[in-house]
C-alpha cells in the first residue's frame, strides 16, 4: 500500500497544478473549444495547410535563434561566420540549409492555402477579414524570404537584394524613400547588412506573431467555411471534431513537410559563393526562386524605361494585390462551388500558368548565360 500511495503522489501533484491552473485560465475550456470544435462536412487534408504554415513557422524560429548565437551581422563577418556555421558548427549546415529550405516551404505553402481559400470560395461573407489578414501574412512571408535572403553576405545574396531593392525603388512617391533606407546608403553595405537583419529577426517575427494570433481569433470567430460542395444537410450530417480526426491529418502533413525539408537540407545543403562585392563579376545577378516571374517579367521590351519598369514592377503586382483585397467585398455571390464559378476557376489557371511559364523561362534563362 506505502508503495502504491507514492505511485500515486506525482500524478495527485500534477492534477493539482492543472486545476491550479484551470482555475485562473480556463484551461480545460480553452482545450475543449480547441478540440471539440465542429468542422462541417467532416476533416479534410485541404484543412491541414494553417497548421502546417505554423509548424513551419516555429521550427524556423528555433533554428533561426540556433543560428543567430553564431551568425555576426556585421560585412566584416557576415560571411566568415556563416562559413563558420557550415563547416565548423557541429550540424551547423544542416540547421542553416533547413533553416534556407523551410522559407521556400513556408512561401510554397502559403501559396498552397491561400489557393485553396480561394478556390473553395472561403473568403466570402462572413470570411472577409480572415482573408485580409491572410493577404497581410502572405506579404509578412515574402518579406522573411527578401529579408533574409541578404546576411549569409555573398554574391548570391548581395546581388538579388540590390536586384530586389531596385524593383522597390519603382514605387510612386514612397520607393525612393523605401530603397535608401534599406540600402542606408549609396551602395548595399553595413547599415544594409544591420537593417535587413532587424527587420528579419525582430520586426517581421513580431508582425507575424500578432496578425498569425488575429487571424486564428477570426477564423475561430467565423468558424470553418466547410467544403464548397453538397447541401446544407448533407454538410450537416457529415460534421466532425476537430479531434481525433482533424488533429490526426494535421499531425501527419506536419511530419510529411517536416521529412521534405530535412531531406531537401541533406540532398541541397546550402552552399555559399564568394564574399559579396560590389562588382558581379561573372555572376548575373536574379532574385530568389519565388520572384523569378517577375524578374523574367521585367527582361521584356514592354517593360523597358522608367516607366516600364514601373508599370511591371509595381503597378500590375500592386493592383493585383489590390484586386485580391477587395475580392470579398467584389464578389458578393454565395455559391461557393469552384466549378460554377468559371471566371474565377479560369482566372486561377492563368495566374499559375503565367507564373509557371515566366518562372521556367527564367530558370532556362539562367543556363543560356551561364
Amino acid at each position: 500500500m506505502k508503495e502504491d500511495s507514492q505511485i500515486a503522489s506525482p500524478q495527485n501533484a500534477f492534477e493539482k497544478v492543472v486545476e491550479f491552473v484551470d482555475e485562473r485560465v480556463g484551461l480545460k475550456t480553452i482545450q475543449a473549444k480547441m478540440l471539440n470544435e465542429p468542422i462541417p462536412g467532416g476533416s479534410r487534408w485541404a484543412y491541414a495547410f494553417g497548421s502546417v504554415l505554423l509548424f513551419i513557422f516555429i521550427l524556423q524560429v528555433v533554428t533561426g535563434i540556433l543560428l543567430m548565437f553564431y551568425y555576426v551581422p556585421s560585412t566584416d563577418h557576415a560571411y566568415a561566420s556563416t562559413q563558420y556555421i557550415i563547416h565548423e558548427v557541429d550540424y551547423g549546415w544542416f540547421l542553416l540549409s533547413y533553416h534556407f529550405w523551410g522559407s521556400s516551404a513556408m512561401v510554397v505553402m502559403v501559396f498552397a492555402h491561400m489557393s485553396q481559400v480561394f478556390l473553395w470560395g472561403a473568403y466570402k461573407k462572413p470570411r472577409e477579414l480572415v482573408w485580409l489578414v491572410g493577404l497581410a501574412l502572405f506579404g509578412i512571408v515574402m518579406g522573411f524570404g527578401f529579408t533574409g535572403y541578404l546576411l549569409p553576405w555573398d554574391q548570391r545574396a548581395y546581388w538579388a537584394t540590390v536586384v530586389g531593392v531596385e524593383i522597390m525603388d519603382k514605387t510612386p512617391l514612397v520607393g525612393d524613400f523605401i530603397a535608401r533606407f534599406l540600402k542606408g546608403g549609396p551602395t548595399p553595405g553595413q547599415m544594409t547588412l544591420s537593417r535587413f537583419f532587424v527587420i528579419h529577426v525582430m520586426v517581421l517575427p513580431a508582425a507575424l506573431a500578432g496578425l498569425a494570433g488575429l487571424h486564428i481569433f477570426l477564423f475561430r470567430k467565423a468558424g470553418p467555411a466547410g467544403p464548397f460542395r453538397g447541401t446544407p444537410e448533407e454538410i450537416k450530417a457529415k460534421t466532425d471534431y476537430f479531434f481525433p480526426r482533424q488533429i490526426w491529418k494535421d499531425i501527419v502533413a506536419m511530419a510529411t513537410v517536416f521529412l521534405i525539408i530535412c531531406s531537401l537540407a541533406f540532398i541541397e545543403p546550402v552552399v555559399l559563393l564568394e564574399k559579396a562585392t560590389p562588382d558581379p563579376g561573372d555572376y548575373h545577378p536574379e532574385p530568389e526562386w519565388y520572384f523569378l516571374f517577375l524578374f523574367q517579367l521585367l527582361r521584356l521590351k514592354i517593360f523597358g524605361g522608367e516607366f516600364g519598369q514601373f508599370l511591371g514592377a509595381m503597378a500590375i503586382p500592386g493592383a493585383f494585390m489590390a484586386f485580391l483585397a477587395a475580392l470579398p467585398f467584389l464578389d458578393t455571390n454565395s455559391e461557393r462551388n469552384i466549378f460554377k464559378r468559371p471566371i474565377a476557376l479560369v482566372g486561377w489557371t492563368v495566374i499559375m500558368v503565367f507564373i509557371l511559364v515566366f518562372t521556367v523561362s527564367a530558370i532556362i534563362n539562367r543556363h543560356f548565360l551561364d
